[in-house]
């Protein structure tokens, strides 16, 4: 990552509008934050930049995001939890029972955020801007978020719902243990290993015995 002297050149993975005529302006500003992020690091990175590269103003951009930087990481950190919980819920749904269910939970998060640009980038570079938005309570909030959104895909196979919350809680706690704290033997986005991690650990707890 290095800085670039004054002016910041924002040629940056290509011409932002050929990518963004379709989208809001909300969702321009996001893919520019990205982009300019990708390239200088978000402490770097201002709302100037932000905005020329969105194609808007300084005084759109905050209209858009009244706090700043700050709601633009805080937005774009929503966004990908959103994607994620939708692309995570279609895999649990089509699985055939629990432990299908939540292997497919483990190996589906793993991946989607193993392949985020951005997530890579901070958890390397500026790892206290992911400690950030984790401290006081919100890795609790994430992690409740990401098991409401993805619970109702595992109603189908638990009766009670407060088992089917834990369940989720559980599987979306264990990806984020691993991506905050990487064993490199282990990886949750192997299909076998995450169905192990399941069948030994989770489900001998969690099912009444008989």
């Amino acid at each position: 990552m290095s800085a670039v002297a004054g002016a910041h050149d924002l040629t940056v993975r290509g011409d932002l509008s050929d990518r963004t005529e379709e989208l809001t302006p909300e969702a321009r500003v996001l893919e520019a934050l990205q982009d300019c992020v990708l390239r200088w690091g978000v402490q770097k990175t201002t709302v100037e930049d932000v905005a020329r590269a969105a194609g808007l103003s300084r005084a759109t951009v905050y209209r858009l995001f009244p706090g700043g930087k700050s709601s633009m990481v805080e937005a774009g950190a929503l966004a990908m939890v959103t994607d994620l919980v939708e692309q995570v819920s279609l895999a649990v749904a089509a699985a055939p029972d629990l432990a299908g269910a939540l292997t497919s939970f483990l190996v589906v998060s793993t991946s989607l955020l193993a392949d985020d640009e951005m997530l890579a980038f901070l958890m390397e570079h500026e790892q206290a801007v992911v400690d950030a938005q984790l401290a006081l309570g919100g890795l609790d909030r994430l992690l409740a978020a990401v098991g409401a959104g993805v619970g109702p895909a595992l109603e189908p196979f638990l009766v009670d719902p407060a088992r089917v919350g834990q369940a989720a809680v559980w599987a979306a706690r264990t990806v984020a243990s691993y991506l905050l704290d990487p064993d490199g033997s282990v990886s949750l986005a192997d299909p076998a290993t995450s169905r192990h991690l399941v069948t030994t650990y989770f489900l001998p707890g969690f099912e009444p015995a008989g």
